[in-house]
């Protein structure tokens, strides 16, 4: 019987171990590696920003559409799984002096139920997007998933989209995501594809900057406006801005089994938007980050609302 005992003492022990490894290698946070070899060229971003003619963008606005909390140890490896974090929910607009630039599309009251049960939408909000949408003369997506893109997919007449919609090769060719949202197969024939290597200007200022890794087709998007300032907005390379200045990555266990990320790819863009933060000369934008947009809102910087 002693014997039968310190043989199970050793496996709970054993158990205990594995489980204290697993709960590390999938919750905990780990280091972003010293090198990155995704690289920034903001030479030669700017001389495309510069390449197309027309007036630059004047004004930022951002029409948020919902707040709905996240796990925060889902946002930040290995912090409490039982604390709520919140993230914001929205779009963005570049105002140009003949119109303007729509980045992201939200969703609507089902989407968001799909992915917060409970949570509030700002129908007003939505409808804002909605309409942003249908005058929009360049829509953009930073990529692929629900809470970006399925706005566009129940837009009341996509028929009007081809032309102003900008979606790329990699996006378009994302069959399970644009599928899971009922995104019509219509809109993606009637699409041509935007196929580009590294960047690509859309407007006067504005460049695509190709990040795959949150999802195949993810692509941040660079803004140079009137006044010289410069945004990256970077979609979900990161939710919230302490991710990046802090390199503090989401846990193996969201980026892994859940978003299917490419995590070294990720870890890599973590890296390089940690190094541009530091020359100060870009302000970078996580769309999801409550804190930093109640700031940029509180400062004049973001509009609270789309303008029309």
């Amino acid at each position: 019987m002693p014997r039968f005992a310190g043989i199970a003492l050793r496996v709970l022990v054993v158990l205990l171990a594995l489980g204290f490894v697993g709960y590390r290698y999938l919750l905990g946070r780990e280091p972003v590696p010293e090198q990155s070899g995704y690289a920034i060229d903001l030479d030669e971003i700017r001389r495309l920003a510069a390449s197309l003619p027309g007036e630059r963008a004047s004004h930022v606005n951002h029409e948020q559409i919902a707040e709905a909390p996240l796990p925060r140890g889902a946002v930040f490896a290995g912090e409490s799984l039982r604390t709520p974090h919140p993230m914001s929910h929205g779009a963005y607009q570049l105002v140009f002096p003949d119109g303007y630039l729509v980045i992201d599309s939200g969703f609507d009251a089902a989407g968001l139920r799909e992915m917060s049960p409970g949570a509030a939408l700002d129908a007003e909000g939505h409808a804002a997007i909605q309409r942003a949408l249908a005058g929009a003369r360049t829509i953009v997506i930073t990529h692929e998933h629900l809470d970006h893109l399925i706005g566009i997919a129940r837009f009341a007449e996509p028929e009007t989209l081809p032309g102003r919609l900008r979606m790329t090769r990699e996006q378009l060719a994302n069959a399970d995501e644009l599928d899971a949202i009922g995104f019509p197969d219509s809109l993606r024939a009637a699409l041509a594809p935007l196929d580009y290597e590294r960047y690509a200007a859309v407007a006067p200022g504005v460049v695509l900057v190709k990040a795959a890794g949150h999802t195949p087709g993810s692509q941040m998007v660079f803004a140079q406006l009137a006044d010289g300032s410069e945004w990256l907005f970077l979609g979900d390379v990161a939710w919230h801005m302490d991710q990046i200045r802090l390199l503090w990555y989401r846990p193996r266990l969201v980026t892994d089994f859940f978003l299917g990320e490419d995590r070294d790819a990720v870890l890599a863009q973590f890296r390089a938007l940690h190094a541009l933060t530091a020359t100060g000369t870009v302000r970078l934008v996580a769309s999801h980050d409550v804190d930093q947009r109640k700031e940029l809102v509180a400062s004049g910087k973001l509009g609270a609302h789309f303008q029309f």
